[in-house]
């Protein structure tokens, strides 16, 4: 095969798209279970049209920029601190009376009086600059710190699992980070489930290219969802960078997860923004003890009369225990009764009202807020007609190249696409009966490969490093080709140890030589 139709193979949208994602440079890591599944959706994303699409889009874009920016010339606001500009505020006590706007002075005396009274004289407050979004002409990410801020909260939960929920929230993510990279600035990503992830800072083009093979080659093994910490982290993160002011946060999970709003709401301020996308119908109902818990710190009146009615309740209990009389503790059972009634009553009425929204109260804090459904597989990856031509296609031509001139890479790829055919051919049951055949003969060759027990007619003398990466791609859907040898694996990563500790030895010993170099020269 010619040169340019293996490049022209190599840059076809799938394979393309695999190696954008890592999967082949990274395989040496496993990879999680029906890992190219992301490919199928995010094909399903930049659809429009599609269903799925439209309920994601107020997620999928950054916010428009206004009519005006869009007619008028490209003017570059500079970034400038929030100090730099002042609104006008209503005074918040009278100690403020100093800072007030000189020309009220001027007002009659019971006037201005009256309006110290009611706090309703005017001075001047710092605010943040309301930049405009800046415009490039670059295609590709270009930050600059008069673009839009970006941080992305991801959960890696265990849950996450179930339903795909992890493909489709990686799908969601690289469709946002990549269709909104031209207008992006600085970007931060963190993971969280029972524990925060660290957090990744992308500011130039490998940074960003390196945040998008995080994300897809990152499992789902995580207990629990700490939402709120996760937040109250984001927001930390937000002000100790100068630079992230007006930032929106993105928040991809599947779990409902209590947040105490007010706390939350508080560390937001006014200028960062929460927009969150929830998968599934996950939702939680506080136990009893919660409920408790919350009555005892509130401070609303519903709360206020419950503890009282506690009290009382108490209060007759201990002296019904110090009354001799039993017409009088008859008395005081029946009242007690009373009480009791009317605590259950108000306790039931209080749970409804003042507890429905737990574990819903990220809605309360999204400016946008998008609640998708599990997606049904047998759906959404169904093959149509011109996506089952391509795929055999696909599977020809890596075909012709593992037989002709197969190299290291093409094995990749192929392991790559088997993998992929793999896994759709589980959600389709039309008869593909040719696809299933391609598929079964890939497999043939690439056990081979990997077991290096190639014919004659196709050898292919495989380094450790691509030997392992063939193992790891192909764990999925070809566990017995993936199935190394012991003792060529010992072997393997005996050597692979071996370079990486001449390597480091050659370093060590580069840097005393330098450090006595120095030496001398002083």
């Amino acid at each position: 095969m010619e040169l340019s139709q293996r490049t022209i193979l190599r840059s076809s949208p799938f394979f393309a798209r695999m190696v954008e994602y890592g999967f082949l440079d990274n395989a040496l890591h496993s990879l999680p279970d029906d890992f190219t599944l992301v490919y199928e959706i995010a094909r399903v994303l930049e659809d429009l049209t599609n269903p799925l699409t439209h309920v994601l889009s107020p997620v999928l874009w950054l916010s428009e920029p206004d009519i005006e920016s869009k007619t008028a010339p490209k003017n570059i606001i500079p970034h400038l601190p929030a100090t730099e500009e002042y609104e006008a505020h209503l005074i918040r006590s009278y100690t403020d009376i100093n800072r007030i706007y000189p020309h009220q002075y001027l007002l009659p005396d019971e006037v201005f009086m009256q309006r110290l009274v009611e706090r309703s004289l005017l001075m001047p407050l710092p605010k943040a600059p309301n930049n405009k979004r800046y415009q490039s002409d670059s295609t590709e990410y270009a930050p600059d710190s008069r673009k839009q801020k970006v941080y992305v909260l991801f959960d890696t939960s265990q849950s996450m699992q179930e339903s795909y929920r992890i493909h489709l929230a990686k799908s969601i993510a690289y469709f946002f980070l990549k269709n909104n990279q031209t207008e992006m600035g600085t970007i931060f990503f963190r993971t969280f489930d029972a524990d925060i992830g660290k957090l990744h800072i992308v500011q130039n083009k490998t940074e960003f290219d390196s945040l998008i093979t995080e994300v897809m080659c990152m499992p789902a093994e995580g207990r629990g969802t700490i939402l709120e910490k996760a937040l109250l982290t984001a927001i930390q993160d937000i002000r100790i960078d100068s630079f992230m002011s007006e930032a929106e946060i993105l928040v991809i999970t599947d779990g409902a997860a209590h947040i105490d709003i007010t706390k939350v709401r508080n560390a937001l301020g006014d200028n960062i923004r929460i927009h969150c996308v929830k998968i599934g119908d996950a939702n939680i109902k506080p136990d009893p003890k919660v409920i408790m818990n919350t009555i005892h710190s509130s401070e609303s009146e519903d709360a206020k009369i419950i503890r009282d009615i506690q009290h009382k309740i108490k209060d007759l209990e201990a002296t019904t225990r110090a009354t001799q009389t039993e017409s009088r503790k008859g008395a005081l059972h029946s009242e007690i009764t009373y009480l009791n009634k009317q605590l259950n009553e108000r306790l039931q009425r209080y749970a409804q009202r003042a507890m429905s929204n737990y574990g819903n109260e990220i809605i309360e804090l999204s400016t946008v807020f998008v609640n998708v459904s599990d997606i049904d597989p047998t759906i959404l990856f169904a093959l149509p007609v011109d996506r089952l031509q391509e795929l055999i296609e696909l599977s020809k031509e890596i075909l012709v190249l593992l037989k002709e001139d197969p190299s290291a890479e093409d094995a990749k790829l192929a392991a790559v696409l088997y993998d992929h055919l793999e896994t759709v051919l589980k959600f389709n049951n039309i008869n593909i009966e040719s696809l299933s055949q391609y598929k079964h003969e890939l497999g043939t060759i690439l056990t081979e490969l990997v077991q290096q027990q190639s014919s004659k007619e196709m050898q292919l003398q495989l380094s450790d490093t691509d030997q392992l990466h063939l193992s790891r791609i192909l764990r999925s859907g070809l566990k017995t080709a993936a199935r190394i040898p012991i003792a060529k694996l010992f072997i393997i990563f005996y050597r692979i140890i071996k370079k990486r500790m001449i390597s480091l030895l050659k370093a060590r010993k580069i840097a005393r030589i330098k450090k006595l170099r120095r030496r001398t020269n002083k």
